[in-house]
């Protein structure tokens, strides 16, 4: 991925450059606004010199001193100086510095008047591939229609094909390969190359959605939203168990009462989300949730985070519990706090350790979030999001592409 030599460009604070800079000339790299900006946050300090590529600055005074070209940063005792970038043009200065024998972050920082655009140039040099899953019904096109589909993303040019056709939702890795749940051809693996290596129906009705495997346990967990019910694999695809969340829905003719649709297992820990704790979701009420479930006792623990709209996938992700609040586009993390807001239906989550990705689906529910929201988006495709600086990159998706469900990343 190109960002990880971003990331490796000394981006800083101000404190940061008053610890490095003591004792040594300060040096500032590039003429302009910038500088002058610099200046002002670096409450007085004095500046030795200012340096600048182009030629006809030399000789020139900037922030009080004179302008020199690169070359002064050489004929000097290079040790003394500490430089501050102070250009947009910082990718190209750093390489400059670096192969004159400047350190980053021990001899050189870029200027923290430049951190907006940082993230900017991050988000806008993304190389990276990554899969997705849509329930949308299958159509013989490469382009749209239910499946698991692969995108890949240069920079300011991605593109996208479908892999495998069919309603596919949950997607997760097993060991070197995947596997995900379709609703006709129910649990199945595939490798690398997207061939299908085996697959194994469900019980019929089961509609599944979310799927994980346990390691401990040594068994795969599969979602039924039409079931009311988790179901438990061995790694045979064998059905050992079901588990019913309530009989809610076998007081109400069979009908499933509280959309259950993504789970997460930790240690002894089923996590599944649903529309509707209290199973009256069909009754308009979206209580929705994430419950807690003991597998070695199992029962049913409690609630661990509830006053969810629509939730889905449910995910581990630095040590806390992440979850997509879908109909009101948030991402939800830290003690179920909202870290992201975003304008549609959101579902397909993954990170990749800089970057959160998450899905963007058609929003059919429109009509619920007025009043909720003021910016209702209707297209698809996939956000990247920066969750210290709330930026973010939208990689449309053409208008039939209506629905996605999940996300894994590939290296």
């Amino acid at each position: 991925m190109k960002n990880n030599k971003k990331r490796s460009i000394p981006f800083t604070s101000i404190q940061d450059i008053n610890k490095r800079c003591k004792n040594r000339k300060i040096i500032l790299f590039g003429v302009g606004s910038i500088a002058s900006k610099t200046c002002r946050i670096l409450n007085g300090k004095k500046i030795d010199a200012v340096i600048d590529n182009a030629s006809n600055l030399w000789g020139e005074f900037d922030q009080g001193v004179e302008v020199f070209p690169p070359e002064y940063l050489l004929n000097n005792n290079k040790k003394s100086f500490f430089v501050i970038i102070c250009t947009t043009s910082f990718v190209e200065v750093a390489d400059q510095l670096e192969g004159m024998g400047f350190l980053p972050e021990n001899d050189f920082y870029v200027s923290p008047i430049l951190n907006d655009l940082r993230i900017i140039d991050e988000l806008e040099t993304i190389e990276k591939t990554m899969l997705f899953t849509s329930g949308s019904p299958p159509v013989d096109l490469d382009t749209y229609g239910g499946g698991i589909y692969e995108l890949k993303v240069k920079q300011d040019i991605w593109n996208y094909k479908k892999v495998i056709s069919g309603n596919c939702y949950g997607l997760i890795t097993f060991k070197d390969h995947f596997i995900s749940v379709d609703t006709e051809l129910g649990i199945f693996e595939f490798d690398q190359d997207y061939k299908i290596v085996r697959s194994k129906p469900l019980p019929k009705g089961m509609r599944a959605h979310g799927v994980d495997f346990s390691k401990k346990h040594d068994c795969f967990f599969v979602v039924g939203s039409h079931r009311d019910a988790v179901l438990i694999l061995d790694k045979n695809f064998n059905v050992i168990e079901e588990i019913e969340i309530s009989n809610k829905k076998e007081q109400s003719n069979g009908e499933p009462q509280h959309h259950c649709n993504d789970c997460l297992v930790i240690d002894d820990s089923l996590f599944v989300s649903m529309f509707s704790a209290s199973g009256n979701w069909r009754r308009d009420v979206f209580d929705g949730a994430i419950l807690e479930y003991d597998i070695e006792r199992r029962k049913v623990r409690g609630k661990v985070i509830d006053n969810l709209w629509m939730p889905h996938n449910v995910k581990y992700i630095e040590g806390s519990i992440h979850v997509l609040n879908s109909l009101q586009g948030q991402l939800r993390a830290n003690n179920a706090q909202i870290i992201g807001q975003f304008p549609a239906f959101t579902r397909g989550l993954d990170y990749d350790g800089v970057f959160y990705y998450i899905g963007q689906s058609r929003n059919r529910n429109y009509s619920k979030n007025i009043g909720v929201s003021l910016n209702i988006s209707i297209d698809a495709g996939i956000i990247v999001f920066d969750s210290n600086t709330k930026a973010s990159r939208f990689l449309q998706l053409p208008p039939k592409m209506s629905e996605i469900h999940s996300i894994l990343l590939l290296n």
